[in-house]
């Protein structure tokens, strides 16, 4: 765009017929001009210390009306150079006011020659355009720069969240089992010398863990996810009572949806392995209940006996743990709700929609968190 609006006004200067020895200052000058909206439209221009810019700016002034006295009004074009870059180094509604400046300062050369109104109205217009044609094209590549660089950075904070995505799913699949997997172990070394039938049992229970975990693992790899709470409850009440913690499972609520099931899934198998790693508990109850009849929510209750560790408090986005039960459930609207009784047993509580099509927009209420002990 420079280069067609510089050849033009040239060709405009050498249609008059300027004297030999002026050609080559316009072509100087010229030259000086769009060196200096080069870099004026560049993106570092707006990085520019205030001294800098005014110089600039100054500068590109003298190229601009000093030719005028010799080529006279067919230099004026140049002018349109000079206001895109007053748009663009001038903040503030000061760079309009210098902008209209120039616009109605190139009319003083046309009055002062006894120029035609049309010449001098189609010369302040030109400049005026040419400014805005500068300003909005040179802004427009900022923007295309500025868009390629955030689209980047997407890019990486998606590779990041894919990261700690991945990294919570492995703590919500593994955590659990391998706690399992040390009790039972434990068990079975204790009883292979004085029991070998229990011991074997033990050894064959952690066989079939080892296959499910497998199993798991591989799904994880190849992006499909789908837990049974019914299922995981039975896996928890199982590896819960290598630990002597008796448990009771209760279950009252109607289908659920995939995401539902694998989602309260994940908070059981969590849940679990707080009781195992944070406390003394004896005893552990897990029910499920249908809430309103309208919206349909499920809430799900684990409570345990022996509390006595006190659990960093949950953050709602990323991390493992109660951090990520809670991010887990607000992309599907429920909420998640610890407490500690007065006799030392630690409750959590989780309401989600038990249906897919209720995870609306808006339709979330926040997660709250009364105490993060277990």
């Amino acid at each position: 765009m420079l280069a067609c609006f510089s050849a033009v006004i040239f060709l405009d200067v050498l249609s008059e017929r300027p004297s030999p020895h002026a050609v080559p200052w316009c072509a100087a000058a010229l030259a000086a001009a769009v060196t200096l909206q080069i870099q004026h439209s560049s993106p570092s221009a707006t990085h520019w210390p205030p001294a800098r810019r005014a110089a600039s700016l100054v500068l590109q002034a003298l190229v601009t009306y000093l030719p005028l006295l010799v080529v006279k009004q067919e230099w004026g074009g140049m002018a349109g150079f000079l206001a895109g870059s007053v748009l663009l180094l001038v903040p503030g509604v000061l760079s309009w006011v210098l902008f209209a400046t120039v616009v109605v300062s190139i009319v003083v050369p046309g009055l002062a020659l006894g120029s035609d109104v049309l010449d001098i109205v189609y010369l302040s217009t030109s400049t005026a355009v040419i400014g805005l044609i500068v300003y909005g094209l040179s802004h427009l590549s900022k923007l295309v720069t500025e868009l390629i660089t955030a689209r980047e950075d997407l890019a990486r904070l998606a590779v990041v969240r894919e990261r700690l995505r991945f990294a919570s799913d492995m703590h919500d699949l593994l955590g659990f089992k391998l706690s399992a997997i040390t009790l039972k172990a434990e068990l079975a070394n204790r009883l292979v010398g004085t029991r070998p039938d229990e011991a074997h049992a033990e050894l064959t229970e952690i066989l079939d863990i080892c296959r499910q975990t497998l199993a798991d693992v591989r799904g994880m790899a190849h992006g499909y996810r789908q837990l049974s709470l019914a299922t995981e409850a039975r896996q928890v009440q199982t590896a819960l009572a290598a630990a002597q913690i008796r448990t009771e499972i209760d279950f009252q609520h109607g289908p659920l949806s995939p995401e539902a099931d694998t989602a309260l899934a994940i908070v059981v198998r969590e849940a679990a392995t707080n009781v195992l790693r944070h406390s003394k508990a004896t005893r552990c109850r897990i029910t499920t209940a249908a809430i309103g009849s309208v919206t349909g929510h499920v809430r799900l209750c684990i409570r345990n006996n022996g509390a006595t560790t006190l659990l960093p408090s949950p953050h709602p986005v990323g991390g493992t743990g109660l951090a990520s039960l809670t991010d887990r459930l607000s992309a599907l609207h429920g909420t998640l709700t610890t407490r500690l009784t007065g006799d030392n047993e630690f409750e959590l509580v989780v309401e989600v929609p038990a249906r897919a099509g209720q995870y609306t927009e808006g339709s979330r209420a926040p997660a709250s968190q009364d105490s993060t002990v277990a």
